[in-house]
């Protein structure tokens, strides 16, 4: 069996974007069922959103 090489993607958010980004995914998963369109890749995206660990990182404050 063979195995391929999967690229992912780490994003950092703070809380109320974190927070945007659920709602706008959601909105669009609420759109795309008044069209009776099909949402479980939709399901699953907000789902791995929601349950996304956290981590606490150093961030400098007041940088220009």
């Amino acid at each position: 069996m063979r195995y391929k090489k999967q690229e992912k993607r780490y994003l950092a958010l703070d809380y109320y974007e974190w927070k945007e980004l659920v709602n706008v995914i959601n909105e669009y998963r609420k759109l795309v069922i008044d069209e009776g369109g099909y949402v479980d890749f939709i399901n699953e995206i907000l789902l791995k959103l929601i349950e996304a660990p956290t981590k606490k990182i150093k961030v400098m404050e007041g940088s220009k």
